[in-house]
């Protein structure tokens, strides 16, 4: 099960009682760890559609997966005229040098004290969420891709989501995570930065 709205309202948080965007809401103007500094997001939507895809941890094999994903789907995005940005739960430095180990080519930006993933309402998961038998084929898909399971650190029980936000900063899509494996599929992301394309 995926908790993924896009052209439809998603209420509240799939396990816990915790506030979740809806399409049509409007992001919150993070501000977030750079190597240069502090970054507010809004400075970064301002100038074209961004997918904004929070991770669990630099361990988490599912996150891997899908750092892989949007960096083989990155030129579609710019093509289609956005861009991407992934947060983790680190400071700028380690958040950087994760990305770069990895030839991630988008920006990642750091989220230590993670006020961002309060802020859009990702809270901490139960452990059957990251650790259970029903993982074991998603972590095969996974490895078959290349992202194999890494140290574990920070807090592993932190849930991922991603967002599609347009150039006024409002959401036209947002995916919540259910188990750690439940990334949205590419095409759910094109069809949303596409869609803005269109529509300018």
């Amino acid at each position: 099960m995926t908790a993924c709205a896009f052209g439809a309202e998603l209420t509240s948080s799939t396990i816990h009682d915790v506030d979740q965007l809806r399409t049509g809401d409007r992001f919150p103007d993070l501000t977030l760890d750079s190597l240069d500094g502090p970054v507010q997001l809004s400075e970064r939507w301002s100038e074209q559609p961004l997918v904004v895809a929070f991770m669990r941890h630099f361990g988490c094999p599912f996150c891997r997966e899908h750092l892989i994903q949007l960096g083989r789907h990155h030129d579609e995005v710019r093509a289609a005229g956005g861009d991407v940005i992934a947060i983790f739960q680190y400071h700028a430095e380690p958040t950087d040098s994760f990305c770069r180990a990895r030839g991630v080519p988008f920006e990642c930006l750091g989220d230590p004290k993670r006020l961002g993933y309060a802020a859009v309402g990702l809270d901490r998961g139960e452990r059957s969420e990251y650790l259970s038998l029903p993982l074991l084929g998603p972590l095969l898909r996974a490895a078959r891709m290349g992202a194999l399971p890494g140290k574990p650190e920070g807090d592993v029980a932190q849930r991922p989501g991603t967002f599609v936000v347009d150039r006024s900063g409002t959401v036209v899509l947002a995916h919540y995570n259910v188990m750690s494996p439940d990334n949205p599929p590419m095409s759910a992301i094109l069809e949303a930065v596409g869609g803005l394309a269109q529509a300018a």
